[in-house]
């Protein structure tokens, strides 16, 4: 087979994803701390890698790694629960860093410490809610220095970039390393990442804090969202299971912004 025949549907899949994560989180960054939380909390980049992974793979490979992937989920909301407390106290770098390998440390070591099944992966869940609604309950702490937003040359390749790598190490490597590595890698969370990295040099740790307090807002979107593909990949096929679980996804950001704009200003 010619290499142009098998790159092309690679460069395809990464421009893909890249754009919906570019134009999500340019959205974020215009809209404010909460609705930029919100919009970048929506599954733009697991979203795209499971239809990839759902045109290269049958029905039990999807609702296998949407079960992993509830498990990967759980470890973003303890993420996202770090991100609020280190955020405003730590540079960009070291909250970058620290957040990633918390994130990876506690998915690698969940993935493999007990033979996850549907009540387990809910019952982690609802322990990772109860634990960041603890840990988010302080007032952010103000930043000491105060920053003005200003674009850089590099802010959109950069964000397509990583998206982009996201989606084609998945992708390239679903043959070999199973659905459960596949669904924890699925739902890394790149686009919190990349929000965390632009906002974070551009207005400050606080900024992230807040966005990423509504990100957990909007997280249960996602949970629901992966325990629906994972019940209808098999019994209804996972291309109809994956257009149900976005539903699901996208009605639960839509009543919580309905929420917030019957919020008094």
């Amino acid at each position: 087979m010619p290499l142009d025949a098998l790159l092309l549907p690679l460069i395809i899949k990464i421009v893909a994803a890249a754009l919906v994560v570019v134009v999500a989180s340019l959205a974020a960054e215009k809209a404010g701390p909460f609705y930029g939380g919100m919009i970048t909390a929506l599954p733009v980049s697991t979203g795209p890698a499971f239809v990839l992974l759902a045109m290269e793979h049958g029905d039990g490979f999807v609702a296998d790694a949407a079960l992993s992937g509830m498990v990967g989920n759980a470890t973003i909301v303890l993420y996202l629960a770090l991100l609020v407390r280190i955020a405003p106290r730590w540079s960009m770098p070291a909250t970058v860093i620290a957040s990633s390998v918390f994130w990876i440390a506690t998915a690698a070591t969940l993935r493999s410490a007990v033979d996850w099944t549907l009540p387990l992966a809910l019952l982690l869940t609802l322990a990772c809610y109860g634990i960041a609604a603890w840990a988010v309950s302080a007032p952010i702490p103000q930043d000491t220095v105060v920053r003005v937003a200003r674009s850089r040359w590099y802010d959109i390749p950069a964000r397509a970039g990583l998206v982009g790598l996201l989606v084609a190490t998945v992708t390239t490597l679903s043959h070999s390393i199973g659905p459960a590595a596949t669904g924890i890698a699925a739902v890394f969370p790149i686009a919190l990442t990349s929000l965390t990295v632009i906002l974070h040099g551009r207005l400050g740790g606080g900024v992230v804090a807040a966005a990423m307090r509504s990100a957990l807002l909007t997280n249960p979107g996602l949970a629901l969202a992966l325990t629906t593909a994972h019940l209808l990949a098999e019994p209804a096929g996972r291309f109809v299971a994956l257009g149900v679980a976005l539903a699901v996804s996208l009605s639960w950001a839509g009543g919580l912004l309905v929420w917030r704009l019957r919020q008094p200003a």
